[in-house]
């Protein structure tokens, strides 16, 4: 669904998260199906509420995907970082950065990969894109450190599918799907794992649990 032609992905990582989002879609667009039949059938008019809901979210994972932008697209393929610097070839993933679990302070930006370091830089806000308001953020930068200044996280899991770090004391919850991808589960914890496993593999120190 996510790839026109039938040509083997040559990124692993991506044929794996594009395998999830595929099945994601098939399961929901399922369920909007049945629920849509329940009605016509005389189920309670209740069912409308969730049938509206699933439905809108349904539909907008299915457009981001025809328009390829879906966190799969950008899923990077192993062995990806350490080339980087030989290569001098950045990597500039979109992303989101939260300084905690609960998902307070999530900001929309660009994770990179550059020079043998990462970093995170801050997107534009939304509310200043629709009220012109100054925003001190966009553009800065919110960790930059090598690999082996990293303290890792729990490696991710479908329930948490984020890349947890700490650089100097400060924790970065970085994820790549946002809370209405319906695949936010299964994707993000193939493209968060990827990140996890290379990055200790170049350094970076995972947690006990990890160990």
């Amino acid at each position: 669904m996510a790839r026109i032609n039938h040509t083997p992905d040559p990124n692993p990582t991506r044929a794996k998260a594009r395998a999830r989002r595929n099945l994601s879609l098939v399961v929901w667009w399922g369920v909007a199906v049945l629920l849509l039949f329940l009605l016509s059938t005389g189920a309670p008019w209740v069912l409308v509420i969730p049938l509206i809901v699933i439905g809108a979210l349904v539909i907008t994972n299915t457009i981001q995907v025809v328009r390829g932008e879906g966190a799969e697209q950008y899923a990077i393929e192993p062995g990806r970082l350490a080339q980087s610097t030989l290569d001098n070839d950045p990597v500039a993933i979109p992303a989101t950065r939260a300084p905690d679990r609960r998902e307070k302070g999530r900001r929309r930006g660009t994770l990179h990969f550059a020079g043998g370091r990462l970093s995170f830089v801050f997107g534009p806000s939304p509310q200043s894109r629709s009220k012109r308001a100054k925003d001190d953020l966009e553009g800065a930068t919110a960790f930059d450190a090598w690999p082996s200044d990293i303290s890792l996280g729990p490696r991710p899991s479908t329930m948490r599918p984020q890349l947890v770090l700490s650089v100097e004391g400060a924790t970065h919850v970085i994820e790549f799907t946002m809370p209405e991808d319906l695949a936010a589960g299964m994707l993000g914890k193939v493209v968060a794992s990827e990140w996890f496993t290379q990055l200790v593999e170049l350094g970076a120190r995972p947690s006990n649990a990890n160990s």
